[in-house]
């Protein structure tokens, strides 16, 4: 018992230095200081699923703020705060969720809202190629966590509709290259595509290819919960020109340049 008692000590120790240590970090962030009190709100116990928020650079939240969502179709991978900030703003939202037990909180919290299609899609034991073992590869269907699970059906739900359906496609989940692979034909000329953690190379290591008709927007800086520093892209689809033609795409918003 003494020894589990002094591990948990530890381990609050530990995180409270962190975390005392990032807030350095942010104040000394000319660009990041200003989130250092949401950062904190977020990080207090059960505090980040009643703020509503994703779990997105705090950068690309205020982004997200500023578009009009009411009735906009969302798409995404991966459940929870951005789940609840979709309907707060009135958005029609289909989510998928690859964990039970998530799943069952997060149904329980949205299970008297409208608007929302909430798959729970759990991974399957690996019987694709096996010379496929890359996560990077979109092919795959892998995650990085693990070979012996497939997502294919996980990844592939998005198939089932309408190519240019959706205004925004949020990549926060498992397996995200292929994840990227599959959304792409879904984005609405106009629309967003957003991709977290893009700060892990990985993740368009393969698929930029898939990419070269969206334009990026890189935002780099804190976010919920986490005392460091991560990276969300938001891509903005465009019409691809006919030769010789010229061309802006309308859609949410006009995205800023690159930062």
């Amino acid at each position: 018992m003494y020894k589990l008692d002094r591990m948990s000590v530890m381990k609050s120790v530990n995180r409270y230095c962190a975390n005392v240590w990032f807030c350095i970090r942010l104040i000394r962030s000319s660009s990041q200081r200003k989130h250092i009190f949401r950062w904190i709100k977020s990080c207090q116990e059960s505090q980040f699923l009643k703020q509503k928020i994703p779990w997105l650079t705090f950068d690309s939240i205020d982004f997200l703020n500023t578009l009009p969502l009411s009735s906009k179709k969302v798409f995404e991978w991966g459940s929870g705060g951005s789940t609840l900030f979709w309907l707060e703003k009135g958005a029609n939202v289909v989510s998928v969720e690859h964990d039970r037990q998530w799943y069952e909180m997060i149904k329980s919290t949205i299970s008297n809202m409208e608007n929302i299609d909430y798959k729970l899609i759990e991974p399957e034991t690996n019987r694709r190629r096996s010379d496929v073992s890359d996560p990077s590869d979109p092919e795959s269907y892998l995650s990085s966590t693990s070979n012996e699970q497939s997502y294919y059906k996980y990844v592939s739900i998005i198939d089932q509709y309408e190519d240019n359906y959706f205004d925004i496609v949020l990549v926060d989940g498992r397996a995200r290259p292929s994840c990227i692979k599959h959304a792409v034909s879904k984005v609405k000329i106009g629309g967003l595509l957003i991709l977290d953690n893009s700060d892990r190379d990985y993740y368009l290591s393969k698929t930029s290819q898939y990419l070269n008709n969206f334009q990026r927007v890189v935002y780099t800086g804190a976010v919920p919960l986490s005392p460091q520093f991560s990276e969300t892209s938001i891509f903005k689809k465009i019409p691809v020109p006919l030769p010789g033609a010229a061309g802006a795409a309308g859609g949410l918003t006009d995205l800023v340049e690159e930062r």
